[in-house]
């Protein structure tokens, strides 16, 4: 009888090791394709000496400085807290003005971004405009919501230096930006 309950013991026991190490695989799985979305700005200026100007450069991007490819399922644009669906809506509000802005931008809504990637975007060459803008800079707010390809979720905005927070899915909204 000893050897029968010993032997049930430790297949009991046998049992509960794999299920341990099969969620720990799980979790390996899922940490080997983790993406993590930055958000992000970048301008600089040049001098043109023969004009006598500065000429500045403006540049929206996102970033995946994961290990799995980061799904965007929405991303949005505010200015002072309210949503803008273009680029050019949003920095029209910004600036307080219509304005004929010229600028070069890829579609992030609905894109899915290799590790170690980055996509441009927003693109303004525009000296005088960019200037103004990088001036207001501290009243837009762009984010993303992205998922890995396990369907976990996260959202993540420039303003918190690639920090993501996780959340149960992601869904677009009629704010959503369409550009």
């Amino acid at each position: 009888m000893l050897v029968g309950v010993s032997a049930v013991f430790i297949g009991v026991l046998a049992l509960g090791v794999s299920l341990y190490e099969t969620s720990l695989m799980r979790w390996e799985q899922r940490a080997a394709v983790l993406p993590l979305l930055e958000l992000g700005r970048s301008y600089f200026s040049s001098s043109d000496e023969a004009a006598g100007e500065e000429k500045w450069r403006l540049s929206l991007h996102a970033q995946n400085v994961g290990i799995g490819p980061a799904r965007i399922q929405d991303f949005t644009v505010k200015v002072d807290g309210t949503p803008h669906r273009t680029w050019g809506e949003a920095f029209e509000a910004l600036l307080g003005r219509d304005i004929d802005i010229s600028y070069g931008q890829s579609t992030i809504n609905g894109r899915t971004i290799p590790p170690d990637r980055q996509v441009t975007m927003f693109e303004l060459r525009d000296t005088e405009l960019t200037a103004e803008i990088i001036d207001g800079f501290d009243r837009i707010e762009f984010s993303a919501c992205f998922c890995s390809i396990f369907e976990e979720c996260w959202i993540t905005s420039h303003a918190t230096f690639g920090t993501a927070e996780s959340i149960p899915s992601c869904t677009q909204s009629e704010d959503s930006f369409l550009e």
